[in-house]
Protein backbone atom coordinates (compact mmCIF):
# COMPACT_ATOMS: atom_id res chain seq x y z
CA UNK A 1 0.00 0.00 0.00
CA UNK A 2 2.75 2.41 0.95
CA UNK A 3 4.58 1.76 -2.34
CA UNK A 4 1.52 2.42 -4.52
CA UNK A 5 0.53 5.57 -2.63
CA UNK A 6 4.10 6.92 -2.83
CA UNK A 7 4.43 6.40 -6.58
CA UNK A 8 0.90 7.52 -7.46
CA UNK A 9 2.31 11.01 -8.06
CA UNK A 10 5.33 12.17 -10.11
CA UNK A 11 6.27 14.43 -7.17
CA UNK A 12 6.93 11.56 -4.75
CA UNK A 13 9.45 12.00 -1.94
CA UNK A 14 9.97 10.69 1.59
CA UNK A 15 7.93 13.55 3.08
CA UNK A 16 5.26 13.97 0.40
CA UNK A 17 1.69 13.75 1.68
CA UNK A 18 1.09 10.59 -0.38
CA UNK A 19 3.94 8.93 1.48
CA UNK A 20 2.83 10.14 4.92
CA UNK A 21 -0.88 9.29 4.74
CA UNK A 22 -0.56 5.49 4.34
CA UNK A 23 1.74 5.36 7.37
CA UNK A 24 -0.80 7.38 9.37
CA UNK A 25 -3.59 5.04 8.24
CA UNK A 26 -1.58 1.99 9.27
CA UNK A 27 -0.66 3.52 12.62
CA UNK A 28 -4.18 4.53 13.57
CA UNK A 29 -5.57 1.20 12.33
CA UNK A 30 -3.13 -0.43 14.78
CA UNK A 31 -4.19 1.83 17.65
CA UNK A 32 -7.88 1.16 16.87
CA UNK A 33 -7.21 -2.59 16.83
CA UNK A 34 -5.52 -2.39 20.23
CA UNK A 35 -8.33 -0.29 21.67
CA UNK A 36 -10.87 -2.85 20.43
CA UNK A 37 -8.91 -5.86 21.72
CA UNK A 38 -7.77 -4.58 25.10
CA UNK A 39 -10.32 -1.91 26.07
CA UNK A 40 -13.44 -3.16 24.34
CA UNK A 41 -13.80 -0.03 22.21
CA UNK A 42 -15.73 -0.82 18.98
CA UNK A 43 -13.47 -0.82 15.92
CA UNK A 44 -14.41 2.15 13.73
CA UNK A 45 -13.05 3.15 10.32
CA UNK A 46 -14.57 6.61 10.81
CA UNK A 47 -12.41 7.03 13.92
CA UNK A 48 -9.31 6.14 11.90
CA UNK A 49 -10.17 8.78 9.29
CA UNK A 50 -10.81 11.40 12.00
CA UNK A 51 -7.49 10.59 13.71
CA UNK A 52 -5.58 10.93 10.42
CA UNK A 53 -7.26 14.28 9.73
CA UNK A 54 -6.61 15.47 13.29
CA UNK A 55 -2.93 14.57 13.00
CA UNK A 56 -2.60 16.39 9.66
CA UNK A 57 -4.23 19.49 11.16
CA UNK A 58 -1.79 19.36 14.09
CA UNK A 59 1.15 19.20 11.68
CA UNK A 60 -0.29 22.08 9.66
CA UNK A 61 -0.84 24.20 12.79
CA UNK A 62 2.76 23.51 13.83
CA UNK A 63 3.89 24.61 10.33
CA UNK A 64 5.51 21.24 9.79
CA UNK A 65 3.54 20.59 6.60
CA UNK A 66 4.60 22.78 3.68
CA UNK A 67 3.27 23.31 0.17
CA UNK A 68 6.15 21.23 -1.18
CA UNK A 69 4.78 18.16 0.60
CA UNK A 70 1.40 18.75 -1.08
CA UNK A 71 2.82 19.31 -4.56
CA UNK A 72 0.30 18.01 -7.09
CA UNK A 73 -2.37 17.78 -4.37
CA UNK A 74 -2.80 21.40 -3.28
CA UNK A 75 -6.51 21.23 -4.16
CA UNK A 76 -6.90 18.48 -1.52
CA UNK A 77 -5.05 20.63 1.00
CA UNK A 78 -7.50 23.46 0.29
CA UNK A 79 -10.44 21.11 0.94
CA UNK A 80 -9.01 20.49 4.43
CA UNK A 81 -8.59 24.23 4.95
CA UNK A 82 -4.81 24.24 4.54
CA UNK A 83 -3.73 27.47 2.85
CA UNK A 84 -0.13 27.89 1.78
CA UNK A 85 1.47 31.12 0.70
CA UNK A 86 2.59 30.93 -2.90
CA UNK A 87 6.34 30.99 -3.29
CA UNK A 88 7.50 33.64 -5.73
CA UNK A 89 10.48 32.33 -7.69
CA UNK A 90 13.58 34.44 -7.40
CA UNK A 91 14.91 35.96 -10.57
CA UNK A 92 18.13 34.41 -11.92
CA UNK A 93 21.30 36.30 -11.10
CA UNK A 94 24.26 37.03 -13.36
CA UNK A 95 27.59 36.00 -11.85
CA UNK A 96 30.96 36.84 -13.38
CA UNK A 97 34.33 35.64 -12.14
CA UNK A 98 36.72 38.47 -11.33
CA UNK A 99 40.41 37.66 -11.14
CA UNK A 100 42.24 38.53 -7.90
CA UNK A 101 45.12 40.99 -7.82
CA UNK A 102 48.50 39.70 -9.03
CA UNK A 103 50.23 37.43 -6.46
CA UNK A 104 46.86 36.78 -4.78
CA UNK A 105 44.67 33.66 -4.94
CA UNK A 106 40.90 33.57 -5.08
CA UNK A 107 38.70 31.00 -3.36
CA UNK A 108 35.14 30.47 -4.61
CA UNK A 109 32.96 28.21 -2.48
CA UNK A 110 29.48 26.78 -2.54
CA UNK A 111 27.43 24.41 -0.41
CA UNK A 112 24.02 22.90 -1.01
CA UNK A 113 21.64 20.18 0.12
CA UNK A 114 19.01 18.25 -1.83
CA UNK A 115 16.30 19.14 0.65
CA UNK A 116 16.80 20.93 3.95
CA UNK A 117 17.94 18.71 5.51
CA UNK A 118 18.93 16.34 2.69
CA UNK A 119 21.96 14.91 0.94
CA UNK A 120 24.51 17.72 1.21
CA UNK A 121 27.80 18.63 -0.36
CA UNK A 122 30.48 21.31 -0.09
CA UNK A 123 32.87 22.43 -2.81
CA UNK A 124 35.24 25.15 -3.87
CA UNK A 125 38.00 26.14 -6.25
CA UNK A 126 41.19 28.20 -5.84
CA UNK A 127 42.65 30.12 -8.80
CA UNK A 128 45.36 32.71 -9.35
CA UNK A 129 45.11 36.02 -11.19
CA UNK A 130 45.58 34.28 -14.56
CA UNK A 131 42.65 31.94 -13.88
CA UNK A 132 44.97 28.95 -13.41
CA UNK A 133 43.44 26.34 -11.08
CA UNK A 134 45.67 25.43 -8.16
CA UNK A 135 43.11 23.10 -6.62
CA UNK A 136 39.42 22.30 -6.48
CA UNK A 137 37.63 20.18 -3.91
CA UNK A 138 34.37 18.35 -3.28
CA UNK A 139 33.15 16.91 0.02
CA UNK A 140 30.07 14.77 0.54
CA UNK A 141 28.42 15.54 3.88
CA UNK A 142 25.73 12.86 4.07
CA UNK A 143 22.46 14.30 5.37
CA UNK A 144 22.75 17.93 6.37
CA UNK A 145 21.42 21.45 5.89
CA UNK A 146 22.36 24.07 3.33
CA UNK A 147 23.80 26.31 6.07
CA UNK A 148 26.09 23.51 7.27
CA UNK A 149 27.16 22.86 3.67
CA UNK A 150 27.98 26.54 3.04
CA UNK A 151 30.06 26.84 6.20
CA UNK A 152 31.87 23.56 5.52
CA UNK A 153 32.75 24.73 2.00
CA UNK A 154 34.47 27.85 3.37
CA UNK A 155 36.21 26.00 6.20
CA UNK A 156 37.54 23.25 3.91
CA UNK A 157 38.73 25.82 1.38
CA UNK A 158 40.66 27.82 3.99
CA UNK A 159 42.15 24.62 5.38
CA UNK A 160 43.33 23.39 1.96
CA UNK A 161 44.70 26.83 1.03
CA UNK A 162 46.75 26.88 4.24
CA UNK A 163 48.00 23.32 3.68
CA UNK A 164 49.12 24.07 0.10
CA UNK A 165 50.60 27.49 0.87
CA UNK A 166 48.09 29.37 -1.29
CA UNK A 167 48.26 32.82 0.27
CA UNK A 168 47.39 35.65 0.38
CA UNK A 169 43.83 34.54 -0.29
CA UNK A 170 40.62 36.39 -1.08
CA UNK A 171 37.27 34.62 -0.63
CA UNK A 172 34.14 34.96 -2.71
CA UNK A 173 30.93 33.00 -2.65
CA UNK A 174 29.70 30.73 -5.44
CA UNK A 175 30.34 31.18 -9.13
CA UNK A 176 29.76 28.86 -12.08
CA UNK A 177 32.68 26.55 -11.32
CA UNK A 178 31.90 26.16 -7.61
CA UNK A 179 28.21 25.70 -8.42
CA UNK A 180 29.02 22.84 -10.82
CA UNK A 181 31.34 21.19 -8.30
CA UNK A 182 28.85 21.30 -5.42
CA UNK A 183 25.99 19.87 -7.48
CA UNK A 184 28.20 16.87 -8.25
CA UNK A 185 29.31 16.57 -4.62
CA UNK A 186 25.74 16.58 -3.26
CA UNK A 187 24.04 14.41 -5.89
CA UNK A 188 26.85 11.87 -6.37
CA UNK A 189 28.22 12.11 -2.81
CA UNK A 190 31.79 12.74 -3.98
CA UNK A 191 34.80 13.53 -1.83
CA UNK A 192 38.00 14.44 -3.67
CA UNK A 193 40.64 17.10 -4.26
CA UNK A 194 41.40 18.02 -7.87
CA UNK A 195 44.42 19.75 -9.37
CA UNK A 196 44.69 21.53 -12.71
CA UNK A 197 45.46 18.41 -14.76
CA UNK A 198 42.55 16.50 -13.19
CA UNK A 199 39.93 18.90 -14.53
CA UNK A 200 38.09 17.80 -17.67
CA UNK A 201 34.73 18.04 -19.40
CA UNK A 202 32.11 20.59 -18.40
CA UNK A 203 34.17 22.09 -15.60
CA UNK A 204 37.09 22.82 -17.94
CA UNK A 205 34.64 24.63 -20.27
CA UNK A 206 33.25 26.72 -17.39
CA UNK A 207 36.77 27.73 -16.35
CA UNK A 208 37.61 28.76 -19.91
CA UNK A 209 34.52 31.00 -20.03
CA UNK A 210 35.47 32.49 -16.64
CA UNK A 211 38.91 33.49 -17.92
CA UNK A 212 37.27 35.23 -20.88
CA UNK A 213 34.91 37.13 -18.58
CA UNK A 214 31.75 35.46 -19.87
CA UNK A 215 28.97 35.80 -17.21
CA UNK A 216 27.23 32.80 -15.68
CA UNK A 217 23.45 32.74 -15.22
CA UNK A 218 22.51 31.26 -11.87
CA UNK A 219 18.90 30.24 -11.31
CA UNK A 220 17.19 31.72 -8.24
Amino acid sequence: MVHFWRYSTPFHSDLHIRTLIPFLILWFTWTQRNAAKYRGVPFSTDSIILEVQRHLRTLYAARTLTSTQWKGDLHQAAVMGFIFRQQVPRAPSIIRWHAPSPSWFKLNTDGSSLGNPGLAGAAGIIRDSAGHVHLAYQFELGTGTSVLAELTAVWRGMELALTHGLAPLVWREANGAADHLVKEAASLQLTRVLHHDDITGVLRGILCLDRQGVPYLRQG
